[in-house]
């Protein structure tokens, strides 16, 4: 599974012309917009019941493949079996987790999600949320509903996911936020996208195995203490995240996608370190594909 719930939301926050250009999604938020009179309503979307898992099968190759019928022939060979391929390990990855996700079934995510969300949009004094409500089946009608029900001019969609990496070595929460706007009144036209970040905290075991089952079984021991302890501590990263995210200038985005910018390694990730005031032990937070990821050990039994 990949994280990115709240890529629909676009579709529905734009209606662009056939013949427009797209438009590249602002990620720092213009100073004309950061002042909200009547506040901003938000929506908190987390579609998960459970940890989710995420596979790689890396590439399928075949020999061949030039074009006409016989290129078909193989690209479609291709499409198969990295279908079949893909379900395969995914059935694998699932009775893997299965232990873990017993013993994080009665772990309430939903509450971190919440907790987080004002704790974040708190922080950021200009932002003064209203309305912050929860939506555990988020589809295109629900976002649709929220936006049109909005008594406020700006409103939030702030998307959770949280699962394991292919090799679970890793869990993962990511929030994708998403500010956007309203047409003025007597002015009919299309929703405005006025923000999107993509926030990432990464926990990563201290002692990592080649077989899944034992990393499994780190994560899932006294009853999914580690996992639990890991989701909670990377839900408070985000807290601290999210704020630093939104309130990025655009000097700021230049200065960490340019190609001068001093780049390290973390735990399979690579991208210009982001310094936060006060730097946190053991914390490295990276600039990567345009959002803030932190990477961190995982605690310790």
């Amino acid at each position: 599974m990949r994280y990115a719930i709240a890529n629909c939301l676009i579709a529905i926050l734009l209606i662009t012309p056939a013949n427009a250009a797209p438009k590249a999604e602002p990620r720092a938020l213009d100073a004309k917009n950061r002042p909200a009179e009547d506040g901003r309503s938000v929506l908190v979307e987390l579609a998960q019941t459970e940890i989710a898992t995420d596979v790689d099968i890396g590439r399928v190759a075949f020999p061949g493949g030039g074009g006409g019928l016989l290129g078909a022939l193989i690209i479609s060979a291709q499409d198969d079996s990295r279908k079949r391929l893909t379900e395969s390990a995914q059935a694998r990855a699932d009775a893997a987790v299965a232990p873990l996700r017993q013993a994080l079934a009665d772990f309430d995510v939903a509450a971190l999600a919440l907790r987080t969300t004002h704790g974040a949009l708190d922080a950021s004094a200009w932002f003064t949320p209203r309305d912050i409500a929860l939506e555990r089946s988020p589809s295109d009608s629900s976002r649709e509903g929220f936006i049109q029900s909005v008594s406020t001019r700006q409103f939030a969609v702030i998307s959770y996911t949280y699962g394991l990496s292919p090799d679970f070595t890793q869990i993962r929460v990511v929030a994708d936020v998403i500010l956007a706007s309203k047409p003025a009144k007597g002015r009919p036209g299309a929703f405005q996208v006025l923000l999107r970040q993509r926030v990432s905290s990464v926990a990563e075991l201290r002692q990592r195995s080649y077989e899944a089952a034992d990393n499994v079984a780190v994560w899932r021991a006294e009853d999914g203490k580690i996992a639990e302890a890991s989701l909670t501590a990377a839900f408070a990263k985000l807290e601290r995240l999210v704020p630093f995210a939104l309130g990025l200038q655009p000097a700021d985005l230049d200065r960490l996608d340019a190609a001068s910018q001093p780049k390290v390694f973390a735990s399979g990730f690579y991208g210009p370190k982001v310094e936060l005031a006060p730097a946190l032990p053991g914390e490295n937070v990276l600039w990567v594909d345009g959002g803030l990821l932190d990477v961190w050990a995982a605690p310790s039994l």
